[in-house]
């Protein structure tokens, strides 16, 4: 079950106290940002710390699901999504882990993840995290619909480096196996209007497995994401996740970053590296 489930049909506006009624997008994720939204990361993680929330809309039932927020800088606005469970049992939620991947994503590089805050909301910690714009679909309707992609060989590359990503992150949705092509944990993929990969809801992520839940799945690997990866090391991911994953969640996360590192390696030499390593565009 993805974070983003559809929008509910009103929104709380703090209006002299009461709600007042908002309609609801196209598509859970499909608002366009104004010209004058920020549009660096850095940007973005200062508007989501500081915007004031000026309105609040329910986006599935429950009190500890997440909830989609209008921000407001003074200068701009743009929606973001709340998340406040911290559960560590692994059936449960933990808003920690969406800020954990988007950090990861960050050391990578990959530009695959909706940048992710730590805030106080409503007097509880949460993460606080980047509305996407644009969003054409997501991949669960693609796969229902049996839309292809415009371009297959660099759709098939964004797709391996999310791969390579959610065996990382020991990710308990985005399954592999043939009984979950149409599960609904493909839902948060979502693929803009350019046909590029966005990643949302990571409460379900950093599992304490240390080894690879589908290792034959990694078959190619973009070149640049391959030597981060060499350069990640236990110190360096305790520094920049320290704060949101326990001491066992980053012993595991070193584990299978070694042991993928590894998987890639073996492949190299046996395939030759034309036939694994392949070059992303630059992603903003």
């Amino acid at each position: 079950m993805r974070a983003f489930a559809a929008p509910a049909l009103l929104a709380a506006a703090c209006v002299v106290g009461r709600a007042v009624p908002l309609p609801a997008p196209a598509h859970p994720q499909d608002l366009r940002a104004a010209p004058s939204a920020p549009v660096t990361r850095a940007e973005r993680e200062a508007f989501l710390s500081g915007a004031n929330i000026v309105g609040e809309a329910e986006l599935s039932s429950g009190a500890r699901q997440p909830w989609r927020v209008s921000l407001d800088d003074g200068k701009r606005k743009h929606d973001a999504t709340v998340q406040t469970s911290t559960s560590r049992d692994r059936s449960e939620r933990d808003y920690r882990h969406n800020i954990a991947a988007y950090e990861l994503d960050k050391a990578l590089e990959l530009n695959l993840v909706s940048p992710s805050v730590e805030r106080t909301v409503n007097g509880q910690p949460a993460a606080v995290t980047w509305w996407v714009d644009d969003v054409l679909m997501d991949e669960l309707t693609r796969r229902r619909q049996k839309i292809e992609p415009p371009d297959l060989e660099g759709w098939n590359r964004q797709v391996q480096a999310v791969r390579v990503f959610d065996e990382l992150m020991a990710n308990a949705y985005r399954k592999v196996s043939p009984a979950s092509y149409l599960s609904t944990v493909w839902d948060n993929l979502l693929i803009t209007r350019g046909w590029r990969i966005r990643l949302i809801d990571h409460t379900r992520t950093f599992g304490t497995a240390r080894e690879l839940e589908n290792p034959e799945s990694l078959t190619r690997c973009d070149r640049t994401l391959l030597n981060r990866l060499r350069q990640l090391n236990a110190g360096a991911l305790k520094q920049q996740l320290g704060r949101y994953l326990t001491s066992e969640q980053l012993d595991a996360l070193e584990t299978r970053r070694a042991l993928i590192v590894k998987c890639f390696d073996e492949q190299i030499a046996s395939r030759g590296e034309s036939a694994v390593l392949y070059d992303l565009p630059a992603r903003q």
